[in-house]
């Protein structure tokens, strides 16, 4: 009987296993790809890590595993040219290497496991995988997400129409096709700029429902959002005032980076100082796509724009869709999480991420990144995710373990009742022999 089995290695998952290590907690990690992957299909030569290296595995929670970022430039011979470099942060291509590095290092990863059913089981839970059963206490889910797909595209997805997330693993764009791009954020802006570089004869059109490109926001103030005293009071509010909050700060989270803004833009007025913008891209804001059909082996398009509900119609080559993610649900989380408290339509989960239910459970089950309307956008950003996987070690021990500290926050955050005992349970935790080993 192990005390935990997380289920899914991808960043979220990997970081509890690598602060999982120094603690009693017999755990393992399984995963049905055969190597620690990340976005593999997005991973285009300029794309840009759009939270500092910090926020790695560990660092935040502590500074000293050997899992840290700063660990892996030390051992690759490139702390020094790190610390020289302008840029402060980093390449996806760099933090992808250091999450395979990270994975290489730990011993409770199994790959080429894929997890088909969880059943409870007197005091935990079976784990039934493709190759075998393991038993544990408690189960964490991090099985990831799934690209969003629009309706009119669905049943049209090959070579040609595709997910952002399989951009790289298609043929590029030829120099003479007509090529769409669906969406306005990060990695729509990433594609975009990919194709601009290639040999010229490419045409780009670029749709976004939202009325420009907008930058994410990302100054000092509005990262203090991204805090773990945010994240605690955040989670105590009315569930409609969280809707509100999550829409009014989604540029903190869902915008393109001001650098690669900036960069497009200049991309761009040099082709209208030798003439050849106007042939080879034009930008569309506030349109949707209403409908996708073959034409004489092309595409046509139906485009609406939102303000005027105005129709026409455009032929493409190709079409890529940077439409996000959505939470996975495979069926075998569907029927663990039938008996699963509700609030208007969500899974309930505490401040440590474990999932309330309506009846007797055998174990705790924790999830991953399903929970952005309760504990806001940090749920699905990387900037918390070793205070996240803290929490969920000190709730898995029920006993302190590591101390959740933070610096002093500089914005008391949203109006709210004094909720200082929101966590405090947690937040309060501190292991004695851990604090002596880190000082």
């Amino acid at each position: 009987m192990l005390d935990v089995i997380g289920i899914g290695i991808g960043p979220f998952n990997l970081s509890l296993a690598a602060l999982i290590e120094p603690t009693p907690l017999r755990a393992l990690f399984l995963e049905k790809r055969e190597a620690f992957c990340w976005h593999p299909g997005l991973a285009v030569p300029n794309s840009q890590l759009q939270v500092s290296p910090l926020k790695d595995c560990v660092t935040l929670v502590d500074p000293t595993s050997p899992y840290s970022f700063l660990n892996y430039l030390a051992l690759h011979g490139r702390l020094y040219s790190f610390v020289n470099k302008r840029n402060a942060s980093t390449s996806r291509r760099e933090f992808t290497d250091y999450y395979q590095w990270v994975a290489r290092r730990l011993r409770t990863l199994r790959f080429s496991e894929e997890v088909v059913d969880v059943v409870p089981f007197r005091d935990g839970y079976r784990v039934n995988t493709s190759t075998t059963t393991y038993l544990a206490r408690a189960v964490v889910i991090g099985v990831g997400v799934e690209p969003k797909i629009p309706g009119c595209a669905r049943r049209l997805l090959g070579d040609t129409v595709y997910h952002a997330a399989d951009y790289l693993e298609r043929e590029p764009p030829y120099p003479d096709e007509d090529v769409l791009v669906v969406g306005g954020g990060q990695s729509g802006a990433e594609i975009v700029e990919h194709i601009l570089t290639r040999p010229v004869g490419t045409r780009i059109t670029w749709v976004t429902a939202r009325t420009n490109l907008f930058a994410m926001d990302d100054n000092s103030f509005v990262n203090e959002a991204y805090m773990p005293g945010y994240s605690q009071r955040f989670h105590a509010l009315p569930l409609r005032q969280r809707r509100a909050i999550v829409e009014r700060e989604k540029l903190t989270s869902d915008g393109i980076s001001a650098e690669l803004c900036n960069r497009l833009y200049e991309m761009l007025y040099e082709r209208s100082v030798d003439g050849t913008l106007a042939d080879s891209f034009r930008l569309l804001s506030s349109v949707v796509v209403k409908d996708i059909a073959a034409h004489n082996k092309r595409w046509r398009v139906d485009l609406n724009r939102i303000a005027t509900q105005q129709h026409h119609s455009i032929l493409v080559d190709r079409i890529v869709l940077a439409t996000g993610f959505q939470p996975r649900t495979p069926p075998f989380l569907q029927s663990l999480l039938e008996g699963a408290c509700m609030e208007d339509g969500l899974r309930v989960l505490g401040p440590d991420y474990a999932v309330r239910f309506n009846q007797h459970m055998p174990g705790p089950v924790y999830l991953q990144n399903q929970s952005l309307l309760l504990h806001g956008l940090q749920s699905v950003n990387l900037s918390l995710v070793a205070y996240r996987n803290s929490l969920i070690i000190n709730s898995l021990l029920g006993q302190p373990f590591y101390l959740n500290t933070s610096d002093r926050q500089m914005l008391d955050g949203y109006e709210t009742p004094d909720t200082s005992e929101v966590g405090a349970g947690l937040d309060a935790m501190v292991s004695t022999q851990h604090m002596a080993a880190i000082t």
